[in-house]
């Protein structure tokens, strides 16, 4: 996005935000990194053609101001987060698998999932939309100055608080071993914004990524097998032969124990629910929408589980994350979907989904850029099927 259309659009945003209806914006100062595209070389591919200039990603920048005519100038620093004009499932998803030659029997695009990560520019700023008319949403956002869009290129841009002060949050993924009270308080913070969209209709969220059916997962059951199969090449320590067995098992019996998934009441699903994403300040901080989806309450829970579980985590000290998430939306008034029974069979089959669809897009994104995370993730989910399934 050209930086003098993020600046026209500014200032209006500021002028409603700080509530200084003669605001005028003096400048707009900031770059994308120098280093942005060493540090992420898919940047190229997920956001397209780029001026050297064009501000895409998350750019730090500085706003001077002055609210009114004769007043001193101020300044803000802030993030500007440019969503990509595409989503992955056209851009990057795509590039990797004719790069890494994975054997799929269609274009990426043409499966069900890749629903996911289609217009996911939008999304984001409909959720800092709503934070303001939903104060569970808003208690774990970063305050939001306005936002922009650009009917030509299909672009959108949030003006959003500058975070440098939030504990547990890593771009990297890296710092998992999150102890038991990170653990649940990120998950009563889930809990908060899920019971305020609790099960609403697919009419009532269908500007997010539309909820994965039976039916779609048994579609795109190719999919899945090709991804695994060339995970068990690519990464051999990790995809062992015996975790390559039980994965295929799950793909073959998706319309046994998905359904059950189908029967629950859908919620806002984060859909990214990670420590990439979650930090503290202290209060729980949540990044990232982008990729928010109709789903169960257990998307997030079992994401979150997979990615900061202790390596030497037990049942039992599972067992507790899984109840307290139940009973904080007990808490909250939710009573469907929350039975004891119901909840933990929606749990079971939410591991086998994040085993076979987001574990396997993370073994893709793997074999093109190194992820520190990837062989954590799995030991993750192996140890949760175990436990579970």
């Amino acid at each position: 996005m050209r930086p003098e259309f993020i600046a026209k659009q500014l200032e209006p945003a500021l002028r409603e935000s700080l509530e200084a209806p003669e605001l005028k914006l003096l400048s707009l100062s900031g770059a994308r990194p120098p280093d942005d595209e060493r540090r992420e070389p898919w940047i190229a591919i997920k956001y397209g053609p780029a001026e050297p200039d064009d501000w895409l990603g998350v750019v730090a920048a500085t706003a001077q101001f002055t609210r009114a005519p004769g007043a001193s100038p101020e300044e803000l620093k802030m993030a500007v987060k440019v969503n990509p004009r595409q989503g992955l499932s056209h851009t990057l998803i795509p590039w990797i698998i004719k790069t890494q030659k994975i054997a799929l029997d269609r274009p990426y695009w043409e499966y069900r999932r890749a629903a996911e990560t289609i217009h996911t520019g939008p999304r984001e700023s409909r959720v800092y939309s709503l934070a303001k008319t939903q104060p569970a949403l808003a208690a774990v956002l970063p305050r939001c100055y306005g936002m922009a869009s650009d009917p030509e290129t299909d672009e959108h841009a949030l003006f959003l608080e500058f975070i440098s002060n939030a504990a547990r949050l890593d771009a990297t993924g890296t710092i998992a071993n999150w102890p038991p009270d990170a653990i649940n308080e990120a998950l009563k913070a889930a809990a908060g914004w899920q019971s305020a969209f609790w099960s609403l209709g697919p009419n009532q969220l269908a500007w997010a990524g539309p909820r994965p059916t039976t039916d779609d997962m048994v579609a795109d059951a190719p999919l899945w097998r090709g991804i695994l199969d060339f995970a068990r090449r690519r990464f051999p320590d990790i995809v062992t032969d015996a975790v390559w067995r039980r994965r295929q098992r799950l793909i073959d019996s998706l319309n046994e124990w998905y359904p059950i998934k189908d029967s629950l009441p859908a919620t806002l699903a984060h859909n990214d629910f990670n420590e990439r994403n979650v930090g503290f300040r202290p209060q729980v901080l949540v990044l990232d929408w982008e990729l928010t989806e109709s789903n169960t309450a257990h998307r997030d829970l079992a994401e979150l589980l997979t990615f900061v579980l202790p390596a030497d985590a037990q049942r039992d000290e599972i067992d507790v994350y899984v109840e307290n998430h139940r009973r904080a939306l007990i808490e909250l008034g939710i009573s469907s979907g929350t039975d004891r029974d119901a909840w933990m069979e929606g749990f079971r089959a939410e591991i086998k989904a994040e085993a076979i669809d987001r574990i396997g897009l993370q073994f893709l994104f793997g074999a093109q850029f190194p992820l520190a995370y990837l062989a954590t993730i799995n030991r993750n989910i192996e140890r949760l099927l175990d436990f579970y399934c």
